[in-house]
């Protein structure tokens, strides 16, 4: 196994204690762990699953009340994220049942390739945020908002030669936190 990051750990930390709060009845803990996951869950469903419009909102609700419901059932062996995957999972596939039971319906076989890309996505997405800045913005504008360095520099205000040095240096420091993470859906040591 990989080693932990004191982020990744803090963040697993956080997890679990707004697991321990929402199971307490502490409505905060639950609406902190719906925002933190909506985008997660819904990239499942919409991305992986090729689900959306109302099917989509109702697939949501469903996750939410199966999570409601199954918390309890949440060891911590693993990541809260991985439990939350499998139960969307679950939902997803209970829909596309239940949709082939009156309508055929094709299942992409790519599907799981889609969800690999997406776990791997958020996984560099966190990565990106946790470098702090200016590498966070560097990185951000000139890959997910897709500006050439010219540009990125104009927007920062610095010179051009220092967007690609910082480009490569924010990169290198970025290769070394996402080696030194566990593969996404990896339990941790128990």
């Amino acid at each position: 196994m990989g080693r932990r990051s004191s982020q990744q750990a803090d963040n697993f930390t956080a997890d679990e204690d707004l697991v321990r709060g929402a199971l307490a009845g502490e409505e905060q803990a639950w609406d902190e762990l719906i925002d933190r996951y909506a985008s997660y869950i819904l990239a499942i469903i919409s991305r992986a699953f090729g689900i959306g419009g109302h099917a989509a909102e109702e697939i949501f609700q469903d996750v939410c009340v199966r999570m409601f419901d199954g918390l309890g059932g949440f060891a911590g062996r693993a990541p809260f994220r991985s439990w939350l995957r499998a139960v969307t999972l679950s939902a997803c596939r209970e829909h596309l049942r239940k949709a082939a039971r009156t309508s055929p319906a094709e299942v992409d076989p790519e599907a799981s390739d889609e969800l690999g890309q997406l776990e791997t996505a958020l996984v560099v997405r966190s990565a990106v945020t946790q470098l702090g800045d200016p590498c966070r913005v560097t990185l951000e504008l000139h890959f997910f908002e897709d500006l050439t360095q010219a540009e990125v520099a104009k927007r920062l205000g610095a010179p051009p030669g220092t967007i690609a040095a910082r480009v490569s240096r924010c990169l290198n420091r970025l290769k070394e936190a996402l080696q030194e993470r566990p593969a996404a859906g990896t339990s941790r040591d128990v």
